[in-house]
């Protein structure tokens, strides 16, 4: 890379010297005229000496630099400041990952002190390097199933210089002191397709359509129309239900997306410049400490990965993908025994920028919901069975 030099020139006859550069083979990248007597250019710095050879009475000033020479000489000029932060950036990034701290968050001292101490195991301890989130996560595996009649739930992370444990004790307790009597109700309007009692009477039969608030299954036992006992009802209730789903969806449109792959690094700045000590391209920056002189700045950012998705749709493409949204919005909400039966377009329009989707959705979903029954409150069984349509 070629180093440049800018010069102001000063003297009475400036275009006998320009001539003379031109018979000396100078080659003038840029001239600005400030006067009649004034000029600035613009030259290779291997021109210099031939510069100072030829110019007579004229005065010469360098009054800026331009290539890797210029960045040498301020780095040259800062370099005590450079190398000391350089060695506190090393150090500060060597004590950001020590531990100096270790809390277990759990109402049992017991199992906390356990924990502790089977941390140390994995070297999870105080003034010691933390671990990577893969090894976090192989370690919590393995803590969960050494003690799986104790732990229910656990979760490491790194809080700065802390580790943060979080444990979720496992208690057994076969006790039922919830004394309420519940039914089971439907939560949406459906068709039901499958009933699974276990205490309680069931109110319907399968393939029978049920209105929001429908006692599906009664806590009360009759026998011979006299109401000989009330449990607390249990069971699940599975029905087709119907959701309709509005999407507005683009044609053209640019995205950007953020991968796992982050980090944080030292940065050198000259002015609006950046000495790329890395390969920054496909990367966001942003600085989290700095030092900087008017125009010299050295700091610590952190770099995240950024892909970035520009599309253009058909308007197949775009029904697809808008359906697929759609969709994925209804499964979001499902259980894993629960499931899509059907879908409709109902409506589909466009405006040019983006699409317009209306889609009809059958889901098989459980609809069935416990409802307290106060003591004293009556349910006639029969005046319910009539009242369905």
């Amino acid at each position: 890379m070629n180093n440049y030099l800018y010069l102001r020139i000063e003297g009475r006859n400036i275009n006998r010297f320009l001539l003379k550069c031109n018979k000396n083979n100078i080659n003038i990248l840029f001239i600005r005229h400030i006067s009649y007597r004034s000029i600035i250019i613009l030259i290779n710095d291997k021109d210099y000496k031939k510069i100072l050879k030829i110019r007579g009475l004229n005065k010469i000033k360098i009054i800026n630099k331009k290539g890797p020479n210029k960045y040498k000489e301020l780095i040259n000029k800062y370099k005590v400041f450079i190398i000391t932060f350089i060695i506190g950036i090393f150090i500060l990034i060597i004590l950001s990952n020590i531990i100096f701290k270790i809390e277990v968050i759990s109402n049992n001292k017991d199992l906390s002190d356990l924990i502790i101490k089977e941390l140390d195991n994995y070297d999870i301890k105080k003034y010691s390097f933390k671990k990577s989130y893969n090894k976090i996560n192989i370690i919590k595996k393995n803590i969960k199933n050494k003690y799986k009649d104790k732990i229910e739930w656990i979760e490491i992370t790194n809080d700065g210089t802390k580790v943060i444990v979080n444990i979720v004790e496992r208690k057994i307790d076969n006790t039922n002191t919830d004394s309420n009597i519940y039914s089971i109700v439907a939560k949406r309007n459906g068709i039901i397709k499958k009933i699974k009692v276990d205490k309680g009477i069931s109110m319907y039969e399968e393939n029978t359509y049920v209105n929001k608030g429908d006692i599906i299954i009664s806590s009360d036992i009759y026998l011979n129309e006299e109401l000989k006992n009330r449990v607390s009802s249990e069971g699940k209730v599975y029905a087709e239900t119907w959701y309709k789903v509005h999407v507005e969806y683009p044609l053209n449109y640019k995205e950007t997306k953020y991968t796992n792959n982050k980090r944080k690094i030292p940065y050198i700045k000259i002015g609006n410049d950046y000495l790329e000590l890395f390969n920054y391209k496909n990367y966001s920056r942003n600085s989290i400490i700095s030092l900087k002189d008017n125009i010299f700045e050295i700091g610590l950012e952190e770099i995240k990965e950024e892909l970035i998705i520009n599309k253009k749709l058909s308007l197949e493409a775009a029904k697809k993908e808008a359906i697929d949204y759609a969709k994925k919005k209804i499964e979001d909400r499902l259980k894993d025994d629960e499931r899509i039966i059907s879908q409709k377009t109902l409506n589909f329009s466009n405006n040019g920028s983006k699409i317009i989707i209306d889609i009809f959705f059958s889901v098989y979903e459980e609809i069935g919901e416990k409802r307290i029954i106060e003591m004293g409150e009556a349910y006639d069984t029969k005046d319910i069975r009539d009242g369905v349509n």
